[in-house]
């Protein structure tokens, strides 16, 4: 079923307006990370555990006023690639994203779909149109962070052809390290 939504470039007056979307997510696993090792010969691994209550993200990720600043700041560059999905007056996806001159990929900083906008095709396109444009300005990979108790994402990207790439266990605060939160990295080959 085609997504049906008006995909555009971001303006400064959209940015108000990103509370409109609902990027919370409900997950009923996680990726437990497995440490192996010690020193320079230190391992892990990722594996996949079912949780006895189901991860709720709710109004956790809900665009608040510093992340709308931050998106404005980004914006404000002029550099990136930043879409917004609509539906019916109503914004319901964003892509967010800039380049890294320093080794040539561009790192997506946001790539969120309201809850109601998921499974419809939204976030494969707004996915394609960023490595339709990191092809044409000649970068190697898009790169992007997700985390372990983000296993629909982290599904979205495997399908997307995207491969893991690391982690960094103390990426977050210790709050969110104690709910077992763990950062991870992953990269999109362009060529």
């Amino acid at each position: 079923m085609p997504h049906a939504c008006l995909i555009r470039r971001m303006t400064e007056d959209d940015i108000p307006r990103l509370v409109e979307i609902r990027p919370g997510f409900v997950s009923e696993t996680v990726l437990a990370v497995e440490r192996s090792g010690d020193g320079i010969e230190v391992g892990w691994r990722l594996v996949e555990r079912p949780l006895l209550a189901p991860f709720d993200k709710g109004h956790d990720y809900d665009f608040d006023a510093t992340e709308r600043k931050n998106i404005r700041e980004r914006l404000q560059r002029g550099d990136g690639l930043h879409l917004v999905a609509e539906r019916d007056h109503r914004l319901s996806g964003i892509l967010d994203m800039l380049p890294q001159e320093w080794n040539s990929t561009a790192f997506i900083w946001n790539l969120m779909l309201d809850r109601d906008a998921r499974g419809q095709g939204l976030g494969r396109d707004l996915f394609e149109r960023a490595a339709n444009w990191g092809r044409r300005l000649g970068y190697r990979s898009l790169t992007l962070e997700t985390q372990t108790n983000n296993v629909p994402a982290c599904r979205f990207y495997a399908r997307m052809g995207c491969r893991l790439e690391g982690l960094r266990d103390a990426y977050y605060t210790n709050e969110d390290v104690q709910r077992g939160e763990v950062a991870i990295f992953w990269t999109y080959p362009l060529t």
